[in-house]
């Protein structure tokens, strides 16, 4: 596939270096870090909203940003669109108005011409007259989404866009996307630290932390072949268990693994899996104080035997009888505590923080609890 971008970015913010180079085509890219990796400042550094001490950045043919060469064009005439976490929608403005700003094309009719039809892609036609106050969480999201393709851009970048909205409407979401990013037919770069989103959007994934790019893979490598195993080593962050779903005797969905059981919040189906747990979702739990009832299945002890302090946050590894996990906790959080090497740790995993990937039967097993399997056939939410 020819690659429609091309980027070399190196930038320093106070203590925290970015230092990422990568291309994509026509297709949606992924990517993919902890909190504090960069993935934000990256889109930033991107849409040049964000001063850029070296780099280079080329889209569709255009140099848009050479440092060595004194170009950089202007956030306005660099044709990406950007979509910001807190979407930025103006409040004083209905949908239409809002979609309307965005637009490329010039006069009120044409205009509003526009601005309907990207209402009505994103299946928005009858709120064109509500406000952002009388819109649901997953219609603002749309009409953000509608304004940002309005304006005809080459590219597109959205920062976390659905990580506030439940499951189902994400997903519903996830799939409109990927169905107007091949209709407007323009690359994609997505950002977030959900590893559904890898699977159910990614054409190519990024693998970002501290920083630094640490790798890239394709989906196709990811699914098969001796790329899986490299792909979980880039990734190198969070808790991956390898095993199977189930529906418990009394009817919950579990997810069992060799060493231990997880009750699940919801299961779109059972068999072999990977269960996934981002380390800030573990909850620190104080041993004085009764356990939650939904966190009672998912509680765990064990012994800190690593811990680091970055960009505030605390990040530890706890040694436990079911295995290793990454917990992290922010330093200035209203129940962070001082934890050292050599404490014991008491600590839950919610059910509703548990991210699922099915896997697909087949001859060859790996080892129980490994990181990587024979294939990936979907993801919780496709």
């Amino acid at each position: 596939m020819k690659e429609w971008l091309e980027v070399s970015l190196k930038e320093k913010v106070d203590r925290f270096g970015l230092d990422v180079s990568f291309d994509l085509g026509k297709e949606i890219g992924v990517i993919f870090g902890p909190s504090g990796a960069g993935k934000s400042l990256t889109l930033r550094c991107l849409a040049g909203l964000r001063k850029v001490k070296q780099g280079r950045i080329v889209l569709a043919g255009r140099v848009i940003l050479d440092t060595a060469s004194g170009i950089d064009i202007h956030p306005c005439k660099r044709r990406m669109g950007f979509l910001p976490q807190g979407l930025a929608l103006f409040p004083h403005m209905t949908a239409l108005e809002n979609v309307m700003y965005g637009c490329a094309r010039t006069g009120e009719r044409e205009k509003r011409s526009c601005a309907r039809k990207w209402l009505e892609q994103v299946r928005l036609e009858e709120y064109g007259d509500h406000f952002p106050s009388q819109l649901s969480g997953g219609q603002k999201q749309r009409v953000a989404l509608a304004r940002a393709l309005a304006s005809e851009p080459e590219m597109l970048m959205l920062d976390e866009p659905f990580s506030a909205l439940d499951g189902p409407l994400r997903r519903n979401l996830r799939r409109d996307l990927r169905r107007l990013q091949e209709e407007a037919g323009i690359p994609i770069l997505y950002v977030t630290h959900q590893v559904e989103d890898i699977c159910a959007l990614g054409d190519k994934i990024f693998f970002i932390e501290k920083g630094i790019l640490t790798g890239s893979a394709r989906i196709e490598e990811m699914l098969e072949g001796s790329g899986r195993v490299s792909f979980w080593k880039m990734m190198g962050w969070g808790n991956i268990l390898e095993g199977r779903t189930e529906v418990s005797p009394e009817g919950r969905p579990v997810f069992l693994w060799d060493l231990g059981e997880l009750s699940l919040k919801e299961a779109v189906d059972t068999g072999p899996a990977l269960a996934f747990v981002r380390p800030d979702r573990v909850r620190i739990l104080d041993p004085r104080i009764p356990i939650d009832q939904e966190l009672s299945k998912n509680t765990f002890s064990g012994e800190v035997e690593e811990v680091l302090l970055e960009g505030g946050v605390t990040r530890m590894h706890v040694g436990t009888s079911n295995g290793y996990w990454q917990v992290e906790q922010s330093v200035h959080g209203p129940l962070a505590k001082v934890v050292r090497p050599g404490e014991k740790l008491l600590f839950a995993v919610p059910p509703g923080a548990i991210e699922l990937i099915f896997l697909q039967s087949s001859a060859h097993t790996e080892k129980p609890g490994s990181p990587t399997a024979e294939s990936l056939s979907h993801c919780m939410g496709l």
